[in-house]
């Protein structure tokens, strides 16, 4: 996958639902945007979510923020990051901070920040991306 959009509906669409909050987090903290191709030296993670439940059954899933963790290496600097970010992903993060703990299971330092994205699920299973 190449965009930024593209990586993160396919990441939610494969996620457990709202209902098992608990394996859910666990697979955001596991999996990353990136896919099983993570041989980079930084993977990106959805950080935190607002999900929301709709009228007809649609649920929709709002990024508040994302991390970018510097692979099982030690804290970097938001410039690096922002590279990474730039050159991978095509973006300009917004509210770059470095975070001060190691990620899921002694993942590396950590920076987080905001990114638009949006993902909806229709009952019937049927997916929708969109930018916001």
């Amino acid at each position: 996958m190449n965009s930024f959009e593209q990586a993160f509906e396919s990441l939610l669409s494969m996620a457990p639902g709202p209902l098992f909050p608990r394996a859910r987090l666990l697979y955001l903290r596991k999996y990353s945007l990136e896919g099983q191709d993570g041989r980079e030296r930084f993977r990106t993670f959805l950080y935190q979510e607002e999900i929301e439940e709709l009228p007809g059954g649609l649920v929709r899933v709002r990024a508040l923020y994302f991390a970018v963790v510097h692979w099982q290496r030690a804290q970097t600097t938001p410039a690096d990051y922002s590279s990474y970010l730039r050159g991978r992903w095509q973006l300009q993060p917004v509210n770059l901070e470095l975070v001060d703990e190691s990620w899921f299971r002694e993942g590396g330092g950590f920076a987080r920040f905001q990114a638009n994205a949006v993902y909806e699920r229709r009952p019937s299973g049927a997916q929708l991306l969109e930018d916001s």
